[in-house]
C-alpha cells in the first residue's frame, strides 16, 4: 500500500494505491473516487469483530466526533486506487506506523492500512484538554496512516521541550510527555492575552501541528452567519 498526498496544503487529497487483496480502512464519507473494481464494505468494527464489539467501537467513534461507520476498500482481480479527502479545508500527513502508538486529535483520522487500529478509549484525553471537551484517538499497529488538519500541517521534531496551543495540535508520538497549563502561567495572562490553554511537550519525538484553530475560526465566523430557523 502506498499513500500519496496531492494538492497540499489547502485542498489536500490522499491517493491510496493498493495491490490486489490489500485493504484500506477510511473514515465514513471520506472517499472522493475509486476504481470500479475496488469493492467497499461498511462496518462499525474491525473485520472479524463480533456485532457487540463493533457496536461499542462505533459508539466510541461517535463520542470522539468521528463517523459511526468505517469503510473498507479492497481491489478485486487487479491493483487499484482510492482517493480520500477531509471535510475541512486543510492538509494531510502520512505516517508509517511500526508498532508504537500515535495520538491524534479526535477528527484527524482519514484512512489507514488494515493493520492499524484506531481507538477513542485513551483515558488521558480529558486531562490533556483541561475540560475543553475534546477526545484524542490512539492509533496502534503497523502500516501507513493518513490524518488531516485545518490549515497546513507543520511537522516538528521535539528534542527537549516545545509549547503549542491545544487548538493547534494534530498528532504526536507516544515518546512525548505533556503538561497542560494556562498561557503565561497565571489567570491575568490567560484572560487578557487572547490565548487559551497550551501544552508543554517534553522528551524526544515527532509532533504535528496545524496552522489554523477550528474553534477560533468558528468563533470568528459564527456571529456573521444568519440565525438558525427552529
Amino acid at each position: 500500500m502506498k499513500i500519496t498526498v496531492n494538492h497540499k496544503p489547502a485542498y489536500a487529497l490522499a491517493v491510496v494505491d493498493l495491490e490486489e487483496g490489500e485493504t484500506v480502512v477510511a473514515e465514513g464519507g471520506a472517499m472522493v473516487s475509486k476504481d470500479s473494481h475496488v469493492g467497499m464494505q461498511t462496518s462499525a468494527g474491525k473485520k472479524g469483530q463480533g456485532a457487540l464489539g463493533g457496536l461499542l467501537k462505533g459508539l466510541k467513534r461517535m463520542v470522539a466526533g468521528e463517523s459511526f461507520f468505517q469503510n473498507r476498500f479492497t481491489p478485486e482481480g487487479a491493483p487499484g486506487h482510492v482517493t480520500f479527502a477531509p471535510t475541512l479545508v486543510g492538509d494531510i500527513a502520512v505516517h508509517e506506523m511500526t508498532g508504537g502508538s500515535l495520538f491524534l486529535q479526535s477528527t484527524a483520522f482519514l484512512c489507514s492500512a488494515e493493520g492499524v487500529e484506531v481507538d477513542a478509549k485513551w483515558g488521558g484525553a480529558k486531562t490533556f484538554f483541561g475540560g475543553e471537551g475534546l477526545i484524542m484517538l490512539k492509533a496502534t499497529g503497523a502500516g501507513p496512516i493518513a490524518f488531516n488538519s485545518f490549515g497546513a500541517i507543520r511537522e516538528v521534531d521535539v528534542d527537549g521541550s516545545f509549547v503549542v496551543d491545544t487548538g493547534h495540535i494534530v498528532a504526536f508520538e507516544e515518546s512525548l510527555t505533556f503538561k497542560v497549563r494556562r498561557f503565561g502561567g497565571g489567570w491575568k495572562s490567560f484572560f487578557l492575552s487572547g490565548e487559551g490553554l497550551v501544552c508543554n511537550f517534553s522528551g524526544t519525538g515527532r509532533l504535528w501541528i496545524q496552522t489554523r484553530n477550528p474553534a477560533e475560526f468558528g468563533r470568528a465566523v459564527g456571529p456573521l452567519l444568519p440565525p438558525r430557523e427552529h
